[in-house]
């Protein structure tokens, strides 16, 4: 398994490359899904599993995580989620007293031990999406089938952190996953979920990789990066762009409707909307104050 490369030197190149890819793509029963990130140098790996998280886990659990140790912590944080919906009023997908009894106890954990590679539990997968559209640290990763909606997501994460390097770049994969519907490619499982598990995943256009576990009972926790699992005969397109064209991805981005009211459709997104624009405009000021620094 590869991952192609092509940089791309401005904001116009690279939403000319998406517009044509996109309409090259998606044709018959195939799909390509794409994904953005703020630093080209990151893996494609869900925030659950990278480094900082797993040390977390680490501390908190045992300082060699284990299979079961990973999954446990995995278990309780989307049990906490779906106890404190109930508090906020807030109704789960597939939600009923006997999904409770078999998947919500300590003792239910037991079942899943037999076989982690089949984790997380079909009954699980909506309820866990569900979580990690807002906010919960999961082993999803999300992707989109709007390459526009990518592009936005990493250059909405690069605006918010403007302490830059000059050589820094954003990146937007394209994966081609076949089949339209709920597919595995190699070891990674693509899934589309309902809209009704969320506004978001359907704003945003959502679909998810579940990153796999292979690693059986007592075995130590192995990340690797998603393109790692694939099959050796799948590539996933990676284009690059320097951040500093940032800006004028944001002023396309706008300009096509593309924005955090329209993405996280509540009153949330309307004031991530607000902070973002401040951050544009924060952060091209700091950049041309260095570049004339520079000068």
């Amino acid at each position: 398994m590869m991952i192609k490369n092509r940089k791309l030197e401005t904001a116009d190149s690279i939403w000319a490359e998406l517009s044509a890819l996109h309409q090259s793509t998606n044709f018959d029963d195939t799909e390509v899904i794409y994904r953005g990130q703020g630093n080209a140098q990151w893996d494609l790996i869900p925030t659950l599993l990278r480094p900082q998280s797993i040390e977390v886990f680490k501390h908190l659990i045992s300082d060699k995580l284990l299979s079961q140790d990973l999954v446990w912590a995995e278990f309780s944080m989307l049990r906490d989620f779906i106890y404190f919906c109930d508090e906020a009023g807030s109704i789960i997908p597939n939600d009923s007293v006997g999904f409770r009894e078999r998947n919500l106890f300590d003792h239910n954990f037991q079942k899943y031990l037999p076989n982690l590679d089949e984790w997380p539990h079909e009954e699980l997968i909506d309820a866990m999406a569900m979580a990690q559209l807002h906010g919960i640290p999961t082993r999803l990763l999300d992707w989109t089938t709007n390459p526009f909606i990518a592009a936005y997501f990493a250059m909405s994460h690069a605006l918010s952190e403007p302490d830059w390097k000059g050589d820094q770049e954003i990146a937007i994969f394209a994966f081609d996953k076949g089949t339209s519907k709920n597919t595995f490619r190699g070891e990674v499982r693509v899934l589309k979920v309902s809209g009704s598990v969320s506004k978001n995943v359907v704003a945003q256009h959502g679909v998810f990789t579940v990153h796999p576990l292979l690693e059986k009972v007592d075995e130590p926790v192995f990340i690797k990066s998603l393109e790692e699992y694939l099959p050796s005969d799948q590539s996933i397109l990676k284009l690059t762009m320097p951040i500093s064209e940032c800006f004028k991805l944001y002023k396309l981005c706008s300009l096509f409707g593309i924005n955090a009211a329209r993405l996280f459709p509540n009153a949330d997104g309307a004031s991530r909307a607000v902070i973002e624009n401040q951050s544009y405009v924060l952060a091209s000021m700091a950049y041309r104050i260095n570049q004339e620094n520079k000068a």
